[in-house]
């Protein structure tokens, strides 16, 4: 079996714009601790400007403030990374807080027991500076502050979580962009593949054969057979998703005028659960693995052919085959190297709609033929939803 796997397609700009947002959140990060250190200084320095006798200088009294503020900054990437790997939203919201209070305690404890520390090194108030041992300060700088440093604590987690929820949020307007490109792409490839010249003539010659044949029913059927097709492509331009029947519908309307077109040498046989058919998937599909099919595994062969579409629910997935019996992938067929785009783009449009919760694969079948393989998760639309 050969998988499709994915790589990284992060570009250039996309790794740019991610680091600026780490530059942007160490800076907001600096820029509060630097705020709130002159902020308490001059609040300290002009009320002790009442005292006659306590005249200290101003430019101690904010380094202090400065360096206690950026102990804080210090311990932010330990808060930070604790914030990700235990998040406080979720399922899990409960273990997130049984870790984050404790260790907010230990933190703000450590926090304190560096102030004080740094405090009684730096000595800001001069000759007025406690001069008391340091368990003593320290134990007097724990029952004032505590409370302060502990909320401290969890203003930097929520600074933390309200970049990533920033990120995941431009995020999800970046993949939705990509997911209407994607889309787009795929209804044009379908009305490419539709409008071909070789596909055109085929199809009217067809048409005229079956006039001159005085065969008006049949010419008239494909005619509207066709138009069906441009229709439904063109109807259902703005759903990312849509029911399964729905995609079954636009594939029959396609092999209906295949099936014209190769007479006897085409046979199609569907396997449809009835439990997938309200089922969402991709739009636009499973025309493209039948028209692969139909390309390299009905047209190279004299004789008749056959393809198989199966769908299926199978543990929390909906499970889509395409299988023909042509001659089957060449050894040491890859997708990157292959000129078609159809495999491509339902590949490309499986992994941003589903990311690592789906599965693509193509294999060759023991006697023959190759079988294009979808895993998606299985999830019914709001109307299937409603209706039960």
């Amino acid at each position: 079996m050969r998988s499709v796997f994915h790589k990284d397609y992060r570009t250039e700009s996309g790794r740019a714009v991610e680091s600026r947002i780490h530059w942007l959140r160490w800076a907001i990060l600096l820029g509060f601790a630097t705020f709130f250190s002159f902020l308490y200084a001059n609040q300290i320095y002009f009320e002790m400007r009442h005292n006659p006798l306590m005249h200290h200088s101003w430019w101690r009294i904010a380094f202090w403030q400065l360096v206690v503020w950026y102990v804080w900054v210090c311990l932010s990437p330990l808060v930070l990374r604790l914030g990700r790997s235990y998040p406080l939203d979720g399922p899990s919201w409960i273990r997130g807080l049984l870790v984050h209070f404790p260790v907010g305690v230990l933190l703000s404890v450590i926090h304190i027991a560096a102030a004080t520390a740094l405090r009684m090194m730096i000595r800001p108030f001069d000759v007025w500076s406690d001069t008391d041992p340091f368990l003593i300060q320290f134990q007097g700088e724990l029952r004032n502050f505590f409370l302060f440093d502990f909320l401290v604590y969890w203003a930097i987690l929520g600074v933390g979580y309200a970049f990533d929820y920033r990120e995941r949020y431009h995020e999800r307007e970046a993949q939705t962009a990509e997911l209407k490109a994607q889309l787009a792409e795929a209804q044009l490839e379908a009305l490419k593949m539709q409008l071909q010249p070789h596909f055109l003539f085929n199809t009217l010659h067809t048409i005229s054969g079956l006039v001159r044949k005085n065969e008006k029913a049949p010419a008239v059927d494909m005619i509207a057979g066709l138009s069906d097709l441009l229709r439904h492509a063109l109807d259902s331009a703005d759903e990312q998703e849509v029911p399964l029947s729905e995609e079954v519908k636009f594939t029959s309307l396609y092999l209906d005028i295949q099936k014209v077109r190769f007479s006897d040498r085409l046979t199609v046989k569907m396997e449809i659960g009835p439990e997938t058919l309200d089922a969402l998937v991709p739009n636009l599909i499973l025309q493209p693995l039948v028209e692969n099919a139909i390309r390299h595994g009905i047209s190279p062969k004299d004789s008749a052919g056959l393809i198989v579409i199966n769908t299926y629910r199978d543990d929390g997935m909906l499970r889509i085959r395409v299988s023909d019996d042509g001659p089957g992938l060449e050894s040491g067929w890859r997708m990157e190297e292959s000129a078609g785009i159809g495999l491509a783009n339902t590949s490309e449009r499986l992994r941003y709609l589903y990311g690592k919760e789906h599965r693509f694969n193509l294999s060759n079948g023991a006697d023959g033929g190759m079988t294009v393989s979808i895993a998606i998760p299985y999830r019914l639309g709001y109307k299937a939803l409603t209706a039960r």
